[in-house]
């Protein structure tokens, strides 16, 4: 469904690759594992590999899944509404510079939001439109948000433009400087699309700024597909982590069956 209305891309079919790798473990796994013979030495390798293939594969699989359920639990979260800013994470324009479908799903929740707090506790805040411009768009994100909060009866008193970022470390760096030149100890929030919000606002923790993230609804389809490059995403982020946790899975895996054939 998703290359269907969103094209043949590299992309998009990350979700349907790593289906492939998960039933290529477990094939690979029982076939493997199943029976050997040989030299006490070639048993060894082979049970040594064999447990740590399995190891590292059932590591995998928990981060997934782990992942998986971290993301849709902080997709469930709606901040309380007495918040002093709301930032808006850019994300690509049309070639016209208007703003995408994505893009207009985050402004279209920041504006619910921000009409939601209004009439509860009657408290106005300031939404930060954060993004740069790309090389293949005729102005920033920022700009084309900005013109979309303005088109939606948002006075231009309550836009703070945030246009240097390039990524969703950028925007949550740069939108803390804005807001600390404005007010450094008001409350914040964030928004992006729901598969995206538990990593932002991991990047949010990592730049030392307190901000509560809410997600935009995305089609079903986009769920599987954003779900597998978060992921990554958050694996080559703590690549160095993953590094040692290897290193002392191997480790561990060799003497448990040095032990075991002694």
């Amino acid at each position: 469904s998703l290359i269907r209305h969103e094209g043949k891309r590299f992309v998009n079919v990350l979700g349907i690759l790593l289906s492939f790798l998960l039933l290529a473990g477990e094939v690979f796994l029982f076939r493997f594992d199943y029976y050997t013979s040989g030299s006490l030495r070639e048993v060894m390798i082979h049970e040594l590999l064999a447990n740590l293939f399995a190891a590292v594969y059932l590591y995998f699989e928990c981060m997934l899944i782990g992942a998986i359920v971290a993301g849709r639990i902080a997709a469930g979260y709606e901040p309380e509404p007495d918040k002093d800013f709301l930032i808006i994470l850019g994300c690509g324009l049309r070639k016209d510079g208007t703003p995408s479908p994505l893009l207009r799903g985050r402004i279209d929740r920041a504006l619910d939001f921000y009409a939601r707090q209004k009439a509860q506790t009657g408290k106005e805040l300031m939404f930060v439109t954060s993004g740069g411009k790309g090389a293949d768009e005729v102005i920033s994100e920022s700009a084309s948000m900005k013109q979309y909060l303005l088109d939606h009866g948002i006075p231009s008193g309550q836009i703070i433009e945030e246009d240097r970022s390039t990524d969703t470390r950028e925007n949550m760096l740069f939108s803390k400087e804005k807001i600390g030149e404005i007010n450094a100890n008001g409350k914040v929030a964030f928004v992006t699309n729901n598969y995206h919000v538990f990593r932002s606002g991991l990047y949010a923790r990592r730049v030392k700024m307190r901000a509560v993230g809410m997600g935009a609804k995305t089609k079903w389809y986009f769920w599987p597909n954003a779900s597998v490059r978060e992921f990554v995403g958050l694996l080559t982020e703590h690549r160095g982590k993953q590094a040692l946790i290897f290193g002392c899975m191997i480790a561990i895996y060799v003497i448990l069956t040095l032990v075991a054939y002694r």
